[in-house]
């Protein structure tokens, strides 16, 4: 009796780690069960990355952002598309918010260029409302490398997850560069204080 004891108990601990690290690995942000999120197909999932196909989203983005830290320029240009989205736009139509909210770091001269983007939601993709100092950028299909990475973003976290992504790459078969731009893509609201969801991406070459 007590060895089926212990074997159930066994049973049980190891389908709570099994579980746990579905949950943690490459899992799906909880904001993307409350808001709308771009559709993508995993490609491939290697040690720490997964390769994704992204299915053409549309964004709306600010104009580059210069001299600020990743931080700052996130900020200003999440307050600009927050207004947006509630109706400071030419037809003041107020849209759904989705997730996420990407940063895409751009070096020219080594010196960075931010540009701030929103997922527009599907039902006004044909059609987005434009505004001052906003524009609509559509994607055609692309292959993103992406890592993710927990807590609030800074400027250190972010240095640390790009060279963990690009040490993961180190054996993939696709041509992934950040030596050039990357993209910081937060999930979560600033007011979520735990289990925060974030990702780099590489976009092919």
């Amino acid at each position: 009796m007590a060895c089926t004891s212990t074997f159930q108990f066994s049973v049980l601990i190891s389908l709570v780690l099994v579980s746990f690290f579905l949950s943690v690995e490459g899992k799906l942000p909880q904001s993307c069960e409350q808001n709308e999120c771009p559709t993508y197909t995993v490609i491939e999932a290697g040690n720490g990355y997964e390769i994704r196909k992204y299915d053409s989203p549309v964004w709306i983005s600010t104009s580059p952002i210069q001299n600020q830290s990743l931080v700052e320029a996130t900020r200003d240009g999440f307050i600009r598309l927050f207004n947006y989205a509630h109706g400071k736009n030419n037809d003041n139509k107020q849209i759904k918010l989705t997730a996420p909210v990407t940063s895409e770091v751009s070096f020219n001269g080594g010196k960075p260029s931010i540009v701030v983007s929103f997922f527009v939601p599907i039902d006004v993709q044909y059609n987005p409302p434009l505004a001052d100092g906003l524009s609509v950028k559509r994607w055609k299909s692309k292959f993103v490398a992406v890592k993710q990475f927990g807590g609030f973003v800074t400027d250190s976290n972010v240095a640390k997850a790009v060279a963990s992504l690009n040490a993961s790459l180190g054996g993939t078969k696709r041509s992934f560069t950040s030596t050039k731009s990357f993209i910081i893509a937060q999930y979560d609201p600033p007011f979520k204080l735990s289990d925060r969801v974030n990702e780099v991406w590489f976009l092919s070459q």
